[in-house]
């Protein structure tokens, strides 16, 4: 396993309690660093106390004023190295994921393992693409 230095950082935003802890402990388990928020206040806190994050794994539908597209928007935009997977179990979320997610939502309800495969797509994509000749 990779030094905690080393270990890519997720947070996972999700106002279910169950599934976030699942989630979380699975990948922690994975060899993730992972840390918990439930709205997107939680995540805009971590962003602007400068932890550095890998990944954002993300409920579409959660508590407060900001979604999960906004949250999606927001880092596309202005924080383009954090890559960011939305899930949701709203029929309809596909289509208006589609162009902030590469690989589309992750359907709820989801296996931990396809969260994980999702996750290390996502960082695989990235180490190429800072690999390619310039």
């Amino acid at each position: 396993m990779a030094s905690a230095a080393e270990r890519p950082v997720i947070m996972v935003l999700e106002s279910d309690v169950i599934v976030r802890t699942e989630i979380a402990e699975y990948l922690r388990e994975c060899g993730y660093k992972v840390i918990e928020g439930i709205a997107a206040n939680d995540l805009w806190i971590i962003i602007d106390a400068k932890v550095e994050l890998d990944v954002v794994f993300s409920e579409v539908n959660l508590p407060g004023e900001t979604d999960g597209f906004t949250v999606a928007r927001r880092i596309r935009q202005t924080y383009p190295e954090i890559d960011i997977i939305l899930t949701s179990s709203i029929e309809g979320a596909a289509e208006k994921i589609q162009d902030l997610c590469v690989e589309g939502p992750l359907k709820k309800p989801y296996r931990a393992e396809d969260v994980a495969a999702r996750i290390h797509l996502a960082l695989g994509r990235r180490r190429s693409a800072t690999r390619k000749p310039k």
